[in-house]
């Protein structure tokens, strides 16, 4: 019968935290209740057992050290810290290469997290945030379907009363007017918004009410649009007025000012109005469920789920698709507002702003990858530099002192460096590296953390992190040499240690894979501003109009003017307003771009002519009947020959009549889509569009701008150059080329200090050998040779693997943000083998010097 046992690990745990004194009574007593119970229920037993164990469990049973080994343990401690400040002292130059090459990568990770955790918490401080979600539309688009963020304007506050789990709904409209405040007025961003607003979202409120949207006369201004209009007077109370696209003017009163919009918040409002005020704009013959606006959110009440409103939102659907076959709605999404900003590259039309995931995922690795770099830089450093300590340490051994207590001299000694260099780290994020990245970046991001545990967790996690990883080798590795073997001289450290030249090799193979990666991407950046956009956006300058009679006026301005080289109206207005619609080809849909043009603007434009004619030789009938399309569009319809062909759009059958080449006109991370172009008479015109010779803009642009105080003395100018539509898209490119190209000439430098490091070290530990191969004939150049050799294959290796993974990846992350990335070429190969090759041979040159200089009369003295 086999013998009942209690748990072994509950034995195991007894004899560690009991005191050997008390070990054998208590173990005793324990094994005897055991036994005793064991008879009649084994499983009961073995529960007692523990719980024993446990019971015993106290602060006078656990063994402890005694005070006087406490005291040793303390002074030892103080040793540890006095001999490591002197040694940082004492190898001034190699600490401070440790620390400027920690720090350095320190102060970019911190930076670089701080961006991240910023991102990833998104209008955390709205309190309510875990039960407000944006209704999104899931709309069949051609072969696929994409997310909208418009969603049907009449699922309204009424969707309160009839669902018990919401607590409030709140619809926003956008829509641009002209706001004035006695002489100033501006082109405003005007938000329709439901009273709710202001109780769902966490917006802080400066002066006024929080209820003030309930009532239909007042608006809603943030504290820039305060200052803006009255400078230092209160705004509370003051009348403006707003003038919309339909020529209504609307009065308010300011009802209340919302103080700084926090820097986390993913979306805000300048200017908000309460959405009955829209509906009396009657911008619309009616609005029914194929009007959507431009988002609709929707607090659920505690505990209540958005899976109960799936029924209610099924009939939406049907509903919405009986009014409009046109978008056909496949079914709506609640997005939480936590993950809002994270999606909010996938939903067309996002009211939240937040970049692309594969840029947050880039630099997230990049950071890590650069901490990790400088750590193994230091490794291989501290590693080498160990060899002026190996008396030290085989002296401590002789006298008594033990592994462990060695071990933790050299962790302590880095702990101590680490340390250091995070604090410095910190100080180069705070003043170099965060604000550098704010000027890259439309949004300023401050030097905080998304809570104070977070900050905790990241420079707890970071300091143990690098300590370890950078200390932990050298301790276990210097700390194992025995006393005799280090008397002998027989150890290999540094430049003969296998493991050092794998972290060598690792330094290099990331420093190449980001200069690959920075020169791939340069490339394509490079691609992306000089691409054709289709058209000559030079000398062309875009004004909108109020009015219908604003264009006449513009129209004799510019016939008055000599430098106007032409000019022409039209409704949208390419890259500045651009109309999303479908257009009917038979039994197919083409999703396009259309625009309502008068005569001339496509020859303003520039645009290119492949087959046909512009607008204009039969000017009613182009307006009843004619179609302009582009090259993809007759892709999109599979016609062979475009001329003549039929389009039905807006319910109108047009007949193709010319061809133009595809051209620009979204931003250049969005797909090109096939656009439209229709003649309309100059009663629809809502822009001015005039061009003029390169580099003549500014004068026209004056000249215009003076005749408009006389057009609309009531309405702000507001003209555009045609050259800055996607200056947004340039300065983030810019912005991106500079954070690449400082990660890729740091990794660079960081590697080559390794290098120098070890090089270093090489040289010294073989003055001897050089001597003696001088003395038998070696001139400088095998000298040079013989020293270098060794690291040749090193990095060479490296840049084999380096290369074709930095492009590998650099190309994924291109074709993942722009639809019509240049392929990589040859180029950017050589261009970074030409850097590694330079800064390489300028490492090792002021190294190898030491080398062919070495006289043997000194380095053979001693032999």
């Amino acid at each position: 019968m086999k013998q009942l046992s209690p748990p072994k690990w509950a034995d195991k745990f007894l004899r560690w935290y009991c005191s050997p004194d008390l070990l054998e009574e208590i173990e005793g007593d324990i094994y005897e209740i055991f036994e005793r119970e064991a008879a009649a229920d084994a499983q009961k037993a073995r529960r007692r057992f523990i719980w024993n164990v446990l019971r015993f469990f106290r602060w006078a049973n656990i063994k402890r050290t005694n005070s006087n080994y406490k005291t040793n343990q303390m002074g030892l401690i103080k040793n540890y810290f006095t001999v490591g400040f002197r040694n940082l002292s004492k190898n001034w130059g190699i600490s401070l290469i440790n620390i400027l090459g920690l720090s350095v990568a320190i102060g970019m990770g911190i930076a670089i997290f701080i961006f991240v955790d910023m991102q990833t918490h998104m209008d955390d401080f709205h309190s309510n945030r875990r039960n407000i979600y944006q209704l999104i539309n899931h709309v069949k688009t051609e072969n696929s379907t994409a997310m909208w963020a418009d969603a049907p304007l009449l699922i309204g506050p009424d969707l309160v009363d009839k669902h018990a789990g919401v607590d409030n709904v709140v619809r926003v409209e956008f829509q641009y007017g002209n706001m004035r405040f006695g002489d100033n007025v501006f082109s405003e961003l005007v938000s329709f918004v439901d009273p709710a607003l202001l109780k769902v979202f966490d917006f802080p409120i400066k002066y006024g009410d929080i209820n003030a949207l309930e009532n239909k006369s007042y608006v809603v201004i943030d504290k820039n649009t305060a200052e803006k209009y009255f400078g230092r007077e209160n705004a509370m109370g003051k009348d403006v007025s707003i003038k919309y696209s339909n020529g209504m003017i609307q009065n308010y009163t300011v009802g209340a000012v919302m103080d700084k919009t926090p820097d986390k918040a993913s979306f805000s409002f300048e200017i908000m109005v309460p959405m009955d005020n829209f509906f009396d704009l009657q911008l619309e013959d009616h609005y029914d469920w194929a009007y959507s606006t431009d988002a609709i959110f929707i607090e659920m009440k505690e505990g209540r789920q958005p899976q109960e409103l799936e029924e209610t939102f099924s009939g939406f659907v049907a509903l919405q698709n009986q009014t409009s076959s046109k978008w056909p709605i496949e079914k709506f999404e609640m997005v939480p507002l936590e993950q809002l900003a994270l999606r909010s590259f996938e939903i067309d039309g996002s009211i939240s702003g937040s970049g692309h995931p594969a840029g947050r995922i880039g630099l997230s690795v990049v950071a890590a990858m650069l901490v990790l770099l400088a750590c193994f830089n230091y490794m291989n450093i501290s590693v080498t530099a160990a060899t002026r300590r190996l008396k030290e340490i085989a002296m401590r051994k002789v006298i008594g002192g033990n592994r462990r207590q060695i071990i933790y001299q050299f962790i302590l000694e880095n702990m101590i460096l680490c340390t250091f260099a995070l604090g410095l780290g910190t100080v180069m994020s705070y003043y170099f590296f965060l604000p550098g990245l704010n000027t890259m970046i439309p949004i300023t991001i401050p030097f905080e953390f998304s809570s104070l545990p977070m900050l905790i967790a990241f420079f707890g996690g970071l300091l143990l992190f690098i300590g370890m990883v950078s200390g932990a080798y050298p301790a276990f590795y210097v700390s194992k040499f025995q006393p005799t073997s280090i008397f002998r001289g027989n150890e290999k450290l540094g430049s003969k240690n296998v493991f050092s030249k794998i972290l060598l090799g690792f330094q290099f193979f990331f420093a190449i894979s980001t200069i690959i990666a920075c020169f791939v991407f340069t490339d394509n950046a490079i691609y992306q501003a000089e691409k054709d956009w289709g058209y000559n956006p030079k000398g062309i300058i875009s004004m909108p109009l109020v009015e219908a009679s604003d264009f006449q006026a513009l129209r004799d301005a510019a016939n008055r003017n000599t430098a106007v080289l032409s000019y022409a109206g039209s409704n949208y207005h390419v890259a500045r307003a651009n109309k999303l619609t479908k257009a009917d080809v038979l039994d197919k849909e083409v999703k396009t771009y259309a625009f309502h043009v008068g005569e001339n603007y496509m020859e303003t434009m520039g645009f290119r002519l492949k087959e046909g004619r512009f607008f204009g030789d039969s000017k009613a009938a182009d307006q009843s009947g004619s179609i302009i399309v582009t090259e993809m569009f007759v892709e999109k319809a599979g016609w062979g020959d475009a001329i003549g062909q039929q389009v039905t759009y807006d319910s109108t059958r047009y007949t193709v009549v010319g061809v133009v080449e595809d051209f620009m006109c979204n931003a250049f991370y969005d797909e090109m889509l096939p656009t439209v172009f229709t003649a309309a008479p100059e009663e629809g015109f809502n822009y001015f569009v005039v061009k003029t010779a390169a580099g003549n803009e500014k004068e026209l642009d004056e000249y215009f701008a003076s005749a408009w105080t006389g057009i609309a003395p009531n309405d702000p100018y507001n003209s555009k150059y045609q050259v800055d539509v996607f200056d947004y898209f340039f300065k983030e490119n810019q912005g991106n080329i500079v954070v690449i190209s400082f990660i890729s000439g740091l990794a660079i430098v960081l590697a080559c200090l390794g290098l120098f490091g070890l090089l270093g070290f090489s040289i010294q530990s073989r003055k001897k050998e050089f001597g003696i191969r001088k003395v038998l004939g070696a001139d400088a150049t095998q000298i040079i040779r013989i020293a270098s050799k060794q690291y040749f294959w090193t990095i060479l290796i490296a840049f084999l693997l380096g290369a074709p993974a930095g492009a590998f990846l650099i190309t994924q992350m291109i074709n993942a943000i722009y639809p019509d990335p240049k392929e990589t070429t040859v180029l950017p190969f050589i261009l970074a083998m030409g850097i590694v090759l330079v800064t390489t041979a300028v490492t090792v040159a002021s190294q190898v010097a030491k080398a062919t200089s070495v006289n043997p009369v000194d380095t053979l003295r001693s032999e």
